[in-house]
């Protein structure tokens, strides 16, 4: 055993040192490409690191211990299988793709293992867009380089999803992007998306599928310049000393991929558990939903909706959403059709902004939010409800849309509160009034590590009345100013509670509330002005 390992390792050493010879520099340095995982797919998916290899080091092969189950197989038995393997996308075998071949087959066998076990969830899905696209159907190996399955893969280039799309690119391609959607983690709108990218990127390069792979790892700029500088050859092995380092390995790696897993079996590589995509029936979703709610009430693990909708980032969707198309399991669909609306209204989020707008007077005028269905009382009743007013700063690039997702609104209550018309562009620096509640706060905390732009932020304490009772108040010829009142929180000081509100002077703090000290307890309610 010993001496077949050493003749494996001449061999290895043999072909590296006659593909130095030829290719001068063509050597690609051995980079791990981390991908940060979030999948719940995977039992091990949450601790699992996704290691791509661009190519090998020599001195890696010589210094590596082969395991002695590991099948050994030659150059012409891998060149051979290639050729009965390749249809439309052309399958060069050189020692840079041996060198992937190893990798996957002996070095990290792991990985191939880990791939192989969630083919069936994701290649009957890629197989159906490829033929709708007339793309070849060895391109569904691509995403395995991409993102080991992964549809929740997020790169060090922030490349997200399946077919780890990079934000300019989900946005050519319509993949909606905001606080509580990112479509790139879809499986279906991304592999759509991936699809006519990868058609035009085919076009584009005059039908090449090497040089349009290559684009779609380093753009089509990068290779566009490497042709150049390549003398106008268009050819991906003429151009690959000039290709970005990660590009000159992505080639090589799908050869690799597409032989590792068309022949596992041959190398002894057997996938660790058989994985198979969920049935789903679809339900469209017209108000704001916790997912891990609804699959407690579904009787289903409470990560399993958000497991079947891995674009909703936050296991939550918004007030706003119309018409979302939610996946469920396709065996409680007559639970859930049964009892659709009880079940949805229990799984709601509270209610985060004033349900009508319309009586929102901004600036200095009087706010007055109209209570919510639930909470409406009798004519003879009145209440008090709290809600915030915030004022943001918009930033450069900003957008209503944008807006409004970040804040759980609507663009219509924005464009209301703020008096702007449909075709008002917004401006950096500009200050937009918005109205939450702590409810929205403390939600958007627990979900999101996300911060806002928000620059200033206090308390508005109005009545919520009645029919009755606004009808009284609009009947009078003057409107009483609101109270702006802050609620005390642990570690608050009246100087920090000053610096909050624009510098409010201590003092003017202490007499408005009649305060003798400066100590306070959480819980307080402090009027402010």
């Amino acid at each position: 055993m010993m001496q077949i390992r050493l003749l494996t390792l001449l061999f290895l050493l043999s072909g590296l040192l006659l593909s130095l010879e030829s290719k001068a520099g063509f050597f690609l340095n051995t980079k791990k490409k981390e991908v940060v995982l979030a999948d719940t797919l995977y039992p091990t998916a949450l601790t699992d690191t996704v290691h791509l290899a661009d190519t090998t080091h020599l001195e890696e092969i010589l210094g590596l211990a082969l395991p002695d189950s590991v099948p050994m197989v030659t150059n012409d038995l891998i060149m051979d299988r290639l050729s009965c393997l390749q249809k439309e996308i052309p399958l060069h075998f050189n020692p840079y793709v041996r060198g992937f071949v190893d990798y996957f087959t002996i070095r990290n066998r792991k990985y191939s293992r880990r791939v192989l076990s969630r083919e069936n969830i994701y290649f009957p899905l890629f197989e159906q867009y490829l033929a709708k696209y007339n793309l070849p159907n060895e391109l569904k190996y691509l995403a395995v380089v991409e993102s080991a399955l992964i549809p929740r893969a997020v790169s060090h280039a922030a490349a997200v999803g399946l077919w780890q799309f990079i934000p300019s690119a989900a946005s050519d391609y319509k993949l909606k992007i905001d606080t509580y959607i990112d479509e790139r983690m879809d499986p279906e709108k991304a592999t759509d998306a991936a699809c006519r990218y990868l058609r035009n990127l085919h076009r584009m390069f005059g039908g090449n599928w090497e040089l349009a792979l290559a684009a779609y790892n380093c753009g089509p700029g990068n290779v566009r310049k490497a042709i150049k500088r390549a003398g106008g050859q268009a050819d991906f092995w003429a151009i690959f000393p000039f290709l970005p380092k990660e590009t000159r390995g992505y080639v090589p790696s799908l050869t690799a991929i597409i032989y590792t897993m068309n022949h596992a079996v041959d190398h002894e590589i057997q996938p660790d558990t058989l994985l198979y995509a969920t049935a789903t029936d679809t339900i469209l979703i017209n108000q704001s939903l916790d997912l891990k709610k609804l699959s407690q009430q579904l009787s289903l693990d409470a990560e399993e909706l958000p497991k079947l909708n891995p674009e909703v980032k936050k296991a939550i969707l918004p007030v706003n959403v119309r018409n979302y198309p939610l996946k469920v399991p396709a065996t409680h669909k007559t639970l859930l059709a049964a009892n659709r609306t009880l079940i949805l209204d229990s799984c709601k989020l509270p209610d985060l902004v004033p349900p009508s707008y319309q009586n929102i007077l901004i600036a200095k005028k009087v706010v007055t939010p109209i209570a919510p269905l639930a909470t409406t009382l009798p004519d003879s009743a009145a209440t008090d409800s709290v809600w915030q007013k915030k004022e943001y700063i918009v930033a450069a690039g900003d957008n209503l849309t944008r807006i409004a997702n970040r804040h759980n609104i609507s663009v219509e209550q924005l464009r209301t509160w703020n008096n702007l018309s449909p075709k008002q562009k917004l401006l950096a620096r500009q200050k937009l009034i918005l109205f939450t509640s702590a409810a929205q706060d403390h939600l958007l905390a627990s979900n999101s590590s996300n911060q806002t732009n928000v620059a200033e932020a206090h308390e508005v304490k109005v009545p919520v009345k009645t029919a009755s009772a606004r009808k009284t108040a609009n009947n009078k010829k003057s409107l009483s100013r609101v109270k702006l009142v802050h609620t005390v929180q642990p570690n608050d000081t009246l100087w920090s509670i000053s610096r909050r509100y624009n510098d409010i002077p201590v003092e003017k703090i202490k007499k408005l509330n009649r305060l003798k000290t400066n100590s306070l307890k959480p819980g307080m309610k402090l009027v402010i002005s």
